[in-house]
């Protein structure tokens, strides 16, 4: 080619509309004539030499892409490509371009490449057309990378536009090198359900969800996702943006929220079911005082050889063991009259063993593991007698043949972190007492029911369902803890932790009298709404040698108080009365009788004496029903104490 040609042809492709731009293999610019200058907005001696990709600035990272893959195809194959619709290119000063055009291989005389050639020209924009991500992409890419949530941006062939910071630090990737790469050589597990709505999402749906996967370091981790496509145009979806939360400490609050919410269900329908259990045993003893004071007197009337006499102490007997069906009840409710003292479990117990080994049989081997320097409780005597003979019959029962139950007690410490890991337990310094046998266990939906009153799993005659349903009571009246665990063929374990004692000296238990003392003709005023219970304790009373002044309200008592013009040694007072309560009528009478003692007696016990079951000070009470030999011994105790009861305010 001749000097004068090659000027000629110079001439031409400096003078063409086509924008025209030349590369060699290495992707570098070559040749740019003016028309490119104009589109791109650089000199061409700007430019020459430097890569391609450093040039040309598309609209989005995805047509960069796509150019890329082009480019490669052309140099690789000889092939001419066409410049795909919708492609836009920026000026220097962040003008945008919409072209057409392709892109050619450049060959020598042999047919060897030895470069491309790009022939570009523009195109009217129409406002449609243009796509989404390109109109503020700057602003977009740095919403993306500075979001609080993982995000990242993907292309319709699923490669890498743009990722939030947090997408990286949450799966470990390096973002320099994480562009342009597509997501399944990134995560070449991905489950197929991901996979399949990544396609669902380049279909045009939009999908959420929130899963569980197991961290490397085998820790659960919960993560919230929704998947989404984006657009280029109204008509025309560019490709998918994923975002995903880690929810797993929600996740795990939402668990102990509903922990503590089906422990409050629970303990409220305990509540209910002990204000229930309350009421019904409050009417029932009322009763059952009646038949059990008339059999009393009864008997002391006939001779043992008489023909009523058997059925009268069978009558008492059934009266007994409904009494203590409602003591058992009251223990559930929480609302048992104790008087607590401050005890040493290891000897409460030792006095029980014996009792304890009758109970068991002589089939089960019987362990007690006292604890070394064991601390002190505060609790009724009586109280652990109940539990420890309702514990040990009931692992007693879940035996078959020889077996073992083991008893212990030890001090131990609750801490913070302890109890936040085990809910139920609260901070603090306990004695525990457990009991744990190598009986038949129990599942899961048994240990959920255990305490609740009249569920067994015992045949019909065997129990009443009320024993466990009694520790329980016991155990939350005395601010204490109790846990179980058990298992199906591997026996069961009953933990019960009781608030130590940090001070005192632990109580001198005096041992019952079996002798019914009588009286020596001193003045009683006795008050009950119930007419039968009223009249049958006086005729009680009058049998153990004292007088007997009567009243079924407590207007009529002060009457009678007013009246009687001798000394009036004891008020036996309700405590539960229409008008005024039984503390309030003692402290009315104290005002005209200075020296008046005085014993309460009700069906259950309210705050008006005691709080929460436990005796205020200075109170002497007798829980109904009770025998002739219980009232007995507490009108004497009351009486033949050196000072009088305290009056209350």
């Amino acid at each position: 080619m001749g000097q004068h040609n090659a000027d000629w042809y110079a001439a031409a492709l400096q003078n063409l509309t086509d924008k025209l731009i030349a590369l060699n293999l290495q992707k570098q610019i070559m040749f740019m004539n003016p028309a490119a200058e104009q589109l791109i907005g650089r000199r061409q001696s700007d430019v020459q030499g430097k890569s391609v990709s450093e040039v040309l600035e598309f609209s989005n990272q995805s047509q960069m892409f796509d150019h890329s893959h082009l480019l490669d195809s052309v140099l690789q194959s000889g092939r001419t490509v066409n410049i795909p619709d919708g492609t836009f290119l920026k000026e220097s000063h962040a003008a945008e371009h919409l072209i057409a055009g392709r892109i050619l291989p450049v060959r020598e005389e042999t047919g060897e490449i030895i470069g491309a050639l790009y022939q570009l020209h523009t195109k009217s924009v129409d406002q449609n057309t243009h796509p989404k991500l390109g109109l503020n992409e700057h602003v977009l890419h740095t919403f993306i990378e500075n979001a609080p949530i993982a995000i990242a941006l993907f292309d319709r062939q699923l490669r890498y536009l743009a990722t939030s910071q947090r997408w990286l630090e949450d799966y470990g990737l390096d973002g320099e090198n994480l562009l342009g790469r597509y997501h399944y050589e990134v995560f070449p597990e991905i489950p197929e359900h991901w996979k399949t709505a990544h396609q669902q999402a380049l279909a045009g749906s939009v999908l959420r969800n929130e899963e569980c996967f197991i961290r490397a370091d085998g820790s659960l981790q919960w993560l919230r996702w929704v998947i989404q496509p984006w657009h280029e145009s109204p008509d025309t979806i560019g490709g998918i943006v994923m975002l995903t939360e880690d929810i797993s400490e929600r996740k795990l609050l939402e668990v102990e929220n509903r922990k503590l919410l089906e422990q409050f269900a629970a303990s409220q329908k305990m509540e209910s079911i002990g204000r229930l259990a309350g009421g019904v045993a409050h009417d029932f003893n009322n009763m059952l005082n009646v038949i059990l004071g008339h059999v009393g007197l009864g008997l002391l009337d006939i001779d043992a050889k008489h023909p009523l006499y058997d059925h009268l102490v069978e009558i008492r007997s059934a009266a007994e063991r409904s009494a203590e069906l409602t003591e058992q009840l009251l223990a559930f409710a929480s609302r048992q009259v104790i008087e607590p003292r401050l005890l040493d479990l290891n000897e409460t117990i030792e006095d029980m063993i014996k009792m304890l080994r009758r109970l068991i049989g002589e089939d089960i081997e019987f362990i007690w593991l006292p604890g070394s320097s064991l601390g002190l409780v505060k609790m009724d005597p009586s109280q652990i007698d109940q539990i420890l003979a309702n514990l040990c019959v009931n692992a007693s029962d879940a035996i078959s043949g020889i077996g073992k139950i083991t008893l212990e007690t030890r001090n131990i410490e609750f801490d913070e972190a302890f109890c936040q890991e085990h809910p139920g337990y609260i901070p603090g310094k306990y004695v525990q007492l457990a009991v744990s046998d190598t009986g038949s266990g129990m599942d899961q939906d048994t240990l959920n029911s255990i305490f609740e009153p009249f569920f067994t799993t015992k045949r019909a005659g065997k129990g009443t369902g009320l024993g466990l349903a009694t520790v329980y009571g016991i155990v939350k009246q005395n601010k204490g803890l109790i846990q179980v665990s058990s298992e199906v063929g591997s026996g069961s374990r009953f933990e019960i932790s009781l608030p130590r004692q940090a001070t005192g000296e632990k109580t001198k238990i005096t041992k019952e009298t079996y002798e019914t003392p009588e009286g020596n003709n001193e003045v009683i005023l006795l008050i009950d709404d119930e007419v039968m219970l009223a009249r049958t304790s006086r005729d009680i009373l009058a049998s153990l040698g004292y007088q007997v002044l009567t009243a079924t309200n407590p207007r009529e008592a002060i009457q009678t108080a007013q009246n009687f013009q001798g000394k009036i040694d004891l008020l036996i007072s309700d405590v539960v009365m229409p008008e005024m309560n039984g503390k309030d009528l003692f402290n009315t009478l104290k005002i005209i009788r200075p020296s008046l003692k005085v014993l309460y007696i009700s069906g259950y016990t309210v705050n008006i004496i005691a709080d929460h079951g436990v005796l205020k000070d200075g109170i002497i009470f007798l829980q109904k029903p009770f025998s002739r030999h219980q009232l007995a011994v507490k009108v004497r105790q009351v009486i033949d104490e050196e000072q009088p009861n305290h009056s209350e305010s």
